[in-house]
């Protein structure tokens, strides 16, 4: 068919119509927190709080925060009311929320009902201000020691935003679907079954510890494992009891973290920079030694915010023997800047380097002349 104006665009050339739209999946919740007993509150010590029960919304456990006497000084003549994470979340999770004081029929108060939208991460969002005791003690909403304050909000709960089709005429989102599937939860059970030791068929001695285990779980991530813990490698005891595996080459704490990731596939929270630098190389070693490649490209990218101009030789060096291609790459871009490499010279980073790998030293030397 010959190409026209009436088949590459609309009749007669109308233009194509069409709609979209960029949707957000959220969770809406609403926890009622009542204060019984009042004065007796008034006890609490500036700065510190009474945390509600724990309550889930958006795929998040959170609570909320009670300062009778004020968050701190500034506000010692007032109330604050708070809402908080129950845990650390780096990545943040986005919510809108409302605070309201109740009247007697449960309707919040106009006056005292404060909304807004924030980045939850590891701090609580709220109010310093949210109302001064002397108003509340003076007003109809504290009645027999009583009141009591309800938290509204909307949890963004998809960390991918979606676009869909809109229809052109009528401008209608397409309708979510009733059944809506959460998102997996297979790591959860697979760690409580680390945590409980239920089931268990091998044990690991790691210095004084002992750590009980399950061979098919080991065997199924480490190609390694399958090999050293299939029945035909191992002598099981007459009564039953686990295997019992004596590791020689990690210290206890690396290697609890090493099953953590086996089971959950990630790592464990880590207290501090400095722990996680020490713990990271010996879990690189780990992942090359069991031969589980994903372990320990984590592990290269976590140690890659490492890399500055007191660490870059050592990481370097340390990148190079355990062949992490990645964190080669990185320290290498780091090394390319001039006032970079200005420092690292200061610190005696490139006499290392000349002793530990003098062959990464030479390419980079010869790469750095090319580049002038």
């Amino acid at each position: 068919m010959p190409m026209t104006a009436s088949n590459i665009g609309g009749s007669r050339g109308e233009p194509l119509r069409s709609a979209s739209a960029i949707v957000a999946s959220t969770e809406s919740g609403q926890h009622l927190l009542k204060i019984d007993g009042y004065s007796g509150t008034k006890d609490v010590p500036t700065g510190s709080h009474i945390q509600s029960r724990s309550f889930r919304v958006g795929g998040h456990s959170w609570h909320i925060c009670y300062y009778p006497n004020g968050l701190n000084s500034t506000w010692s003549d007032y109330i604050s009311i708070y809402l908080q994470l129950d845990y650390n979340v780096p990545e943040g999770v986005r919510a809108q929320y409302t605070f309201s004081l109740l009247d007697h029929g449960g309707k919040p108060v106009p006056r005292y009902t404060l909304g807004s939208e924030q980045t939850f991460r590891d701090l609580g969002w709220g109010y310093a201000t949210f109302i001064k005791r002397d108003e509340l003690e003076k007003s109809e909403h504290l009645k027999d020691d009583r009141f009591a304050i309800r938290c509204d909000f909307t949890v963004v709960t998809s960390k991918e935003i979606q676009t869909m089709d809109v229809d052109i005429d009528t401008g209608a989102i397409p309708q979510p679907p009733v059944v809506v599937v959460p998102p997996s939860d297979l790591h959860r059970h697979l760690g409580g079954l680390l945590v409980t030791g239920e089931g268990a068929d091998v044990t690991f001695e790691v210095d004084t510890r002992t750590f009980a285990a399950h061979r098919c779980v080991l065997m199924a991530r480490s190609p390694v494992f399958h090999a050293e813990l299939s029945l035909s490698s191992l002598t099981t005891t007459n009564d039953g009891a686990a295997v019992a595996v004596q590791i020689e080459d990690m210290e206890a704490q690396d290697f609890e973290a090493f099953l953590h990731y086996i089971y959950t596939d990630s790592l464990p929270e880590m207290k501090g920079s400095e722990a996680a630098a020490m713990m990271l190389p010996d879990l690189v070693a780990a992942a090359n030694r069991y031969k589980m490649e994903r372990l320990r490209l984590v592990c290269e990218d976590k140690l890659s915010g490492f890399v500055n101009v007191t660490t870059v030789a050592v990481i370097l060096a340390f990148a190079v023997e355990h062949h992490c291609l990645g964190l080669k790459e990185v320290c290498l871009k780091f090394l390319e800047d001039p006032a970079n490499l200005r420092e690292v010279i200061k610190t005696d980073g490139l006499e290392f380097l000349s002793k530990s790998c003098p062959s990464v030293l030479k390419d980079m030397i010869t790469k750095l002349a090319a580049a002038q």
